[in-house]
């Protein structure tokens, strides 16, 4: 009875060890890897030029592409505070909080970017009383942010709280991409 009970704590301790080890690498990819060298490449051009936008939309999808909002979230907020000044930098900073579950941090910033996008271009839903955005961007930019609003304002609307799992998520998605075709329509 004793070995027989042995034999089985020793087999829940290997079944245990062995599902631990099976886990997920943390990196999503080979060290030595072209990838690798991409993103090693575009965060040191970013290091060194803390201040375009460009690098730093880059970077932050790279990082959403890979599923690491967190690292995302940091390299914008290490930036240049200007940066975010930038409605489409504003946005990637949205969609990183929204990929971490942070829906109403999204929201909030993809209101910023959209209202900056839309001073910019003096639409009829742009604030009157900020200064012109020194960053403009243009119609189908406005559509994106829009839309990408209006889906946030849905979820946090409906209580998403983890969107990657909520299935309304997409339905939000869903009816803001219809509402934008039909203001395109028109």
């Amino acid at each position: 009875m004793e070995v027989r009970l042995n034999l089985v704590v020793l087999a829940v301790l290997g079944f245990t060890w062995a599902h631990l080890c099976a886990t997920e690498p943390v990196a999503s990819f080979e060290p030595r890897s072209q990838a690798s060298r991409e993103l090693a490449a575009l965060e040191d051009a970013f290091a060194h030029q803390p201040n375009d936008p460009v690098l730093a939309r880059q970077l932050a999808e790279t990082y959403l592409e890979l599923r690491r909002p967190g690292l995302a979230i940091a390299a914008l907020r290490a930036g240049d505070p200007a940066l975010l000044e930038h409605p489409l930098v504003a946005h990637r900073l949205a969609q990183a909080y929204e990929a971490s579950g942070r829906v109403l941090d999204a929201l909030s910033t993809a209101d910023l970017a959209l209202q900056r996008c839309a001073r910019g271009l003096g639409t009829s839903d742009a604030p009157s009383n900020t200064p012109l955005p020194r960053h403009l961007c243009d119609q189908h930019e406005h559509a994106m942010l829009s839309m990408h609003h209006r889906a946030l304002s849905l979820m946090v609307e409906w209580g998403v709280a983890v969107p990657g799992r909520d299935p309304r998520t997409e339905v939000a998605y869903d009816l803001a991409l219809r509402r934008a075709r039909v203001a395109m329509a028109e």
